[in-house]
């Protein structure tokens, strides 16, 4: 999806963070973290939240052994939490790990839902609803239907040689529709112009804004 939506959803998210933590929130849940860096580039935020880097078990493994490596130091309140999204529920992988049922949580859940089953989509989503405090918040990012121009089926095409085949997209026109039957209310709905318009709209440096990427913020209800 390329690195300005990766600069930019995180940067949404982030932020959203960071007003939530200020209202409450006690608990980071980062749902395919892959090789996210949030607790080692946010001590100002780390300091007041417990967060749990969720993710499939060999990209997880490859982490600690990086971070290993690296011999970057583990924060006590960081806490890896290995799950097979196509196999295990979330509510279980957070069985036996400090994740508390009662605290407001914030869950980000950045560049997966594409490559997702629907079905995989609505029940990682369900978990969050059922396993969170009213209050509580995830945001994701998603793709919308594009036309199958020569150019998108080229980049289809080589996501699936990679093994990691397009199986989701969502209409922004029904996605609170959607959210809403999972207990789930969609706060804020941001288009692709949306996100142009914020982040990247005084940019000099040629990056913009991927024409087929949302970014969602749901409340639990």
């Amino acid at each position: 999806m390329g690195l300005p939506n990766v600069l930019s959803r995180s940067r949404y998210t982030e932020d959203n963070l960071e007003q939530a933590v200020k209202q409450g929130v006690g608990q980071y849940v980062i749902l395919g973290a892959g090789m996210d860096t949030f607790a080692f580039r946010r001590p100002d935020l780390l300091s007041q939240v417990q967060v749990f880097e969720v993710d499939h078990p060999a990209t997880q493994a490859f982490k600690l052994n990086r971070l290993a490596e690296l011999e970057w130091e583990i924060p006590s309140n960081l806490h890896f939490v290995p799950v097979d999204f196509t196999k295990e529920s979330l509510a279980d992988a957070l069985k036996g790990t400090p994740y508390d049922l009662q605290t407001k949580s914030f869950f980000s859940w950045l560049g997966v839902t594409m490559y997702l089953t629907r079905n995989e989509v609505f029940a990682t989503l369900r978990s969050i609803a059922d396993i969170a405090p009213v209050g509580s918040a995830v945001i994701f990012d998603y793709l919308i239907p594009e036309e199958a121009t020569p150019h998108v089926k080229k980049i289809q095409e080589n996501l699936r040689k990679i093994g990691e085949p397009i199986k989701t997209t969502f209409h922004p026109s029904t996605l609170a529709f959607e959210l809403e039957s999972l207990g789930l209310r969609l706060h804020e709905n941001l288009s692709p112009s949306d996100i142009q318009e914020r982040y990247f709209q005084s940019r000099t440096d040629g990056y913009y804004a991927s024409k087929h990427v949302c970014f969602a913020w749901a409340i639990v209800e």
